[in-house]
């Protein structure tokens, strides 16, 4: 009987490690797709190995990570000295004098000694925005798993719904055989006959579009995994074998809820948006701070190479910005010659309404920050409202369960009763193929609930955050406490 085969009601359990393991898994897909020719079987596992290999977003989010980590060095090195090499040689030819020729060494370190506090920022924000990216990477993969999982789960009861069509179309094929027979002995009229082959006629409508839905669902399931299209593929799996149910009687979504806030990375990513929102506003009201640096020469000329004379210098200079303009100041001393050469300079400029876009920057930072902030204080509501309507939604499924089966058990019964009348003749055979075609319907409701219920089961999961099989230890400690 069909519902001997379903009525499993165990606790679903999935054959797979957690996700953050299944990059490892030793799976090499290159030599699967060898030859078109051969036919690829795709379990759970295989699938969500290809698919995390194959993800352009996932290897994005991680080179994303991987250039947040360069700029993280590139700000620690703001904090020590510029210092710069260089060599000049000048050739002088003069009309009434004797020409001249200079060689130059220099080396020259910059050091700055206040900058509003802006390299620190910088260094912050660069931090930060690496553990966002981490944290990306953790959420675009729980998602993916879960897609392919959902995918996966209705590839199985497209296949089993197919499975459950063809034994009604042989019932019906059975039931049009009996007829036709009926009809050769006189017992049934053409208008009987007629009845039970459009009857016929619909089931094979129904297997026809169920076979159609699969092979389109498999199409997409490739592209889903950045599969070949001309690949041949089967989904290998059994959802009686590899998921079992138990009632959902002890759920309490608020310990739930409390889970997820302090799971979901989510949460973390949002604190960290928030901080790096208010340090780049930070920044850009710093605009009027000014920069103070040090500076330091050291110079070897001569008009011989290599030069012999010796020369040093120091300088400080002050660098800053008022309502768009920029401007600059500073003094220096410096000897040559071997000491015998000694100045003293100033010096100054103002660029003039250079800097315009100050002002928006200063408001476009306000609006993000402003927007970071808010995210932080509504992520954990919205978080909320996510496990406790996936919380219904899972005691829902739970309960169509049992509606279906019901209706699966009450339609097993009207079929054996019409199949004694219609043996004994008291029924015609077109009553009872239209049992056979509610019992096949009856079997593909509570197909779709148990897929529904593993759905529910994994839409829960990723509004929790958790790894995958997380609900499945969850149950089992209840009822260890119970």
């Amino acid at each position: 009987m069909i519902l001997q085969n379903i009525r499993q009601h165990k606790f679903f359990t999935f054959p797979l490690v957690p996700f953050f393991f299944c990059a490892f898994i030793n799976f090499q897909a290159h030599s699967l797709f060898a030859e078109d020719k051969e036919i690829l079987l795709l379990g759970l596992n295989e699938s969500v190995s290809i698919a995390v290999k194959n993800n352009f977003d996932l290897q994005e989010i991680r080179a994303t990570e991987g250039i947040y980590s360069l700029s993280i060095i590139e700000s620690l090195r703001d904090f020590f000295p510029s210092l710069t090499f260089s060599y000049m040689q000048t050739d002088e030819v003069r009309q009434r004098s004797p020409d001249s020729r200079v060689n130059r060494l220099t080396a020259e370190a910059q050091m700055i000694l206040y900058d509003g506090g802006r390299r620190k920022l910088n260094y912050d924000m660069a931090k930060l925005n690496a553990l966002a990216a981490r944290n990306d990477y953790r959420i675009a993969l729980n998602r993916l798993v879960v897609s392919i999982r959902e995918q996966y789960l209705n590839l199985l009861r497209l296949k089993n719904t197919i499975a459950i069509y063809n034994s009604t179309l042989t019932r019906a094929y059975m039931q049009r055989d009996f007829i036709k027979k009926e009809y050769e002995l006189g017992d049934a009229t053409s208008l009987a006959v007629m009845e039970i082959e459009a009857k016929v006629k619909e089931v094979e409508l129904k297997l026809k579009e169920a076979n159609d839905a699969y092979e389109t669902t498999l199409m997409e399931y490739r592209l889903a995994l950045r599969i070949n299209r001309h690949t041949r593929i089967s989904i290998a799996g059994d959802i009686n074998r590899d998921f079992t149910l138990i009632p959902v009687s002890d759920i309490d979504p608020e310990e739930l809820i409390a889970k997820a806030i302090r799971t979901r990375k989510e949460v973390e990513t949002s604190i960290v948006k928030s901080e790096i929102g208010i340090k780049n506003h930070e920044i850009n009201k710093s605009y009027y701070l000014p920069d103070l640096s040090l500076g330091f020469n050291y110079t070897l000329s001569d008009e011989g190479f290599p030069p012999r004379e010796k020369g040093w210098g120091v300088n400080f200079k002050v660098t800053s910005r008022f309502f768009g303009n920029s401007f600059s100041g500073g003094a220096g001393y410096n000897e040559e010659g071997n000491g015998n050469s000694r100045a003293l300079s100033r010096n100054g400029s103002i660029d003039v309404l250079n800097d315009m876009g100050y002002k928006r920057n200063m408001l476009e930072s306000k609006i993000e920050m402003s927007r970071a902030l808010d995210e932080k204080k509504m992520i954990r509501e919205r978080i909320g409202l996510e496990v406790a309507s996936a919380c219904l939604s899972m005691k829902n499924s739970w309960d169509m369960i049992e509606i279906s089966t019901q209706q699966l058990r009450l339609y097993e019964s009207l079929v054996e009763i019409e199949r004694l009348k219609a043996d004994m003749g008291d029924t015609r055979r077109y009553d009872l193929l239209e049992k056979e075609i509610e019992l096949g319907q009856a079997a593909v409701a509570l197909l779709n609930s148990q897929i529904g219920y593993l759905m529910a089961v994994s839409a829960l999961e990723i509004a929790i955050g958790a790894d995958v099989d997380f609900l499945k230890r969850y149950f089992s400690q209840k009822g260890d406490r119970g």
